[in-house]
């Protein structure tokens, strides 16, 4: 049905240059287009729109490690990373500003990232980000390791990795922590329009004494 949110791979050309040129607005990161050729890519539509979406890459290049690594600890970390079984990185995860704003929608657009990396990836999970909300939430999945800091250009960075096996259960407490958040935020505005609903408090003395 129209109505309900579609998950899937995106293969075709058309479809890569929607993903890309959103990615790129949504980030400002530039993107070379045979990273998208070369990896799998995965779009969430609704309403016939590309509303969220995310690469995962298995490539000897990293993107993350490339973007969110400065060069003076960048080899040493491949070295660490490489050292192990290999990896399937989660990034170019984008998602549209309106879609934040709907839990369900929100919630759906992160079970496709726990149905992925599941299904399509390698023992080992790779992910970063230069947003410290993003950074919150991937710190809310037990078993993610912060394998990195940096700062860049003006940014603070963070590397995550972690074991595949325990995608579901990090993406189900990243979404509880969003889902606390959420309720929290609700409960302060409710509280906020209370207080300005409640009648302006009159003392008639002092009224009085200030005429």
């Amino acid at each position: 049905m129209a109505l309900l949110p579609k998950f899937k791979k995106i293969n075709n050309a058309q479809e890569l240059d929607v993903f890309a040129s959103t990615y790129t607005q949504c980030s400002g990161f530039n993107v070379n287009r045979d990273y998208y050729e070369n990896n799998q890519v995965f779009g969430v539509y609704w309403q016939k729109r590309m509303i969220a979406g995310f690469v995962l890459g298995t490539g000897e290049t990293l993107r993350t490690l490339e973007v969110f690594v400065g060069e003076e600890h960048r080899s040493g970390l491949y070295q660490k990373v490489k050292a192990t079984v290999p990896h399937t990185e989660m990034c170019c995860f984008w998602m549209e500003p309106s879609t934040r704003k709907k839990t369900l929608l929100n919630f759906f657009v992160w079970f496709c990232v726990a149905y992925a990396l599941r299904f399509f990836g390698t023992q080992q999970l790779l992910f970063g980000t230069n947003s410290v909300r993003l950074a919150a939430l991937y710190s809310a999945a037990s078993k993610a390791e912060l394998i990195h800091s940096d700062y860049l250009k003006k940014k603070r960075t963070f590397v995550f990795s972690g074991p595949r096996r325990h995608c579901l259960l990090g993406v189900a407490q990243i979404l509880w922590y969003k889902l606390k958040r959420t309720l929290k935020i609700a409960n302060q505005r409710s509280r906020v329009q209370v207080n300005f609903s409640k009648p302006e408090r009159r003392d008639f003395f002092t009224k009085a004494e200030a005429m």
